[in-house]
């Protein structure tokens, strides 16, 4: 992915060069809180305005280089985005230099702001060519998503969890506060990614609970993914109110009794979509008859008959369609479904357990 370079030209009046100007990947509000961290942690060695010392360019008493300028003077300018983050991360020692690690000091965000603050110095041209020559590194707004590298925020994760699978970094609108998801659950990611916080994440001045909008939000996508063709629907013969998915098994006793109840759901205006979990999963009690069922031209009649126990007239589970249940096992994983039956109603929200159709009425078309 390469960020965008505007180039306009601009005559600055008669008989004057044409100027060029490159848009550049920080924002002023970025170049104000660099200038902070600039000050707190850097200008002691590199000066006040990043220019360093008149004498930066001789050695020392014990034959060390004095910190350079990073105003564009020197040659800061020669590395890109990711060599100059690993530099303040990880400071000069492997090098030979004096400068010290900020890994421990600063946060991923903190960093590109002092950056951002430095090569604000930097002339146009300068930056330009800066910018040419990096032309094919993401340079990222702080204040975007992108502020930081997603392997740098979840990189001690990674070493605690080995090969675990993690979802993408997600912004929580709170600075230096990132949220993964991890299996079916969700961590929180503060401090550059250093210390992981699992739980809830709760807006209290709004009374809001933003995992669970996370959580129904992942729920609907991975669920969406099954088109209706895919599965076993129940339409009801008048307008539909609301839709009701339900991960299910043929053997689980709970969802046979919410099976003879799905009239009722019709009748109130619920449309049910059965997908499919076998507890246990190959291994199962409902996992062969599940797929027979998923590979009978009548599903919704084979599903009847499979959850009153006959499966003498099912087909072999042996089509194409019958994968649909192993993916419906590890996508019933993947949103934390944990027994059947499992309700999942239209904003996303799950419903744990059977639940008497009188009851579930209410809970889903409000009078």
């Amino acid at each position: 992915m390469k960020r965008l370079i505007i180039l306009p030209l601009l005559m600055l009046g008669v008989g004057s060069a044409w100027a060029v100007e490159t848009k550049r990947w920080y924002s002023a509000d970025d170049v104000a809180k660099g200038a902070q961290v600039f000050q707190q942690n850097c200008a002691s060695c590199h000066g006040q305005n990043a220019e360093a010392t008149p004498n930066w360019k001789q050695t020392d008493a014990n034959g060390h280089y004095p910190p350079p300028p990073l105003n564009g003077t020197a040659h800061a300018w020669h590395h890109g985005l990711e060599v100059l983050r690993k530099q303040i991360r990880e400071g000069g020692s492997k090098l030979g230099g004096l400068m010290p690690p900020f890994e421990n000091v600063l946060s991923t965000a903190q960093i590109d702001q002092a950056i951002a603050y430095f090569q604000s110095k930097w002339p146009d041209d300068l930056y330009a060519k800066w910018a040419n020559r990096f032309e094919d590194e993401i340079l990222p707004s702080i204040g975007s998503a992108q502020a930081a590298t997603r392997q740098d925020i979840t990189r001690y994760l990674k070493q605690r969890l080995g090969n675990t699978a993690l979802g993408t970094p997600q912004p929580t609108g709170l600075d230096d506060v990132w949220q993964v998801k991890l299996q079916n659950r969700y961590v929180y990611l503060v401090k550059g990614g250093e210390y992981a916080l699992i739980g809830d994440l709760v807006d209290l001045k709004n009374g809001q609970n933003l995992t669970e909008q996370a959580r129904r939000k992942a729920t609907l996508s991975a669920i969406r993914r099954f088109p209706d063709r895919q599965l076993v629907v129940y339409e009801p013969a008048g307008d539909v109110k609301t839709t009701l998915n339900v991960f299910t098994d043929t053997s689980c006793p709970y969802c046979q009794k919410l099976h003879e109840e799905v009239p009722k759901l019709l009748d109130a205006g619920i449309r049910v979509r059965y997908l499919p979990f076998p507890r246990g999963g190959k291994q199962g009690p409902g996992y062969q008859a599940m797929r027979s069922v998923w590979c009978a031209n009548d599903r919704k009649q084979a599903m009847t008959s499979a959850k009153n126990g006959d499966v003498s007239g099912l087909p072999a589970g042996d089509c194409a369609l019958a994968d649909v249940v192993d993916q419906g096992f590890e996508t019933g994983n993947q949103v934390g479904i944990t027994g059947t039956p499992a309700l999942i109603k239209d904003s996303g929200e799950k419903i744990e357990g059977y639940v008497p159709y009188q009851q579930l009425i209410l809970m889903l078309v409000r009078p």
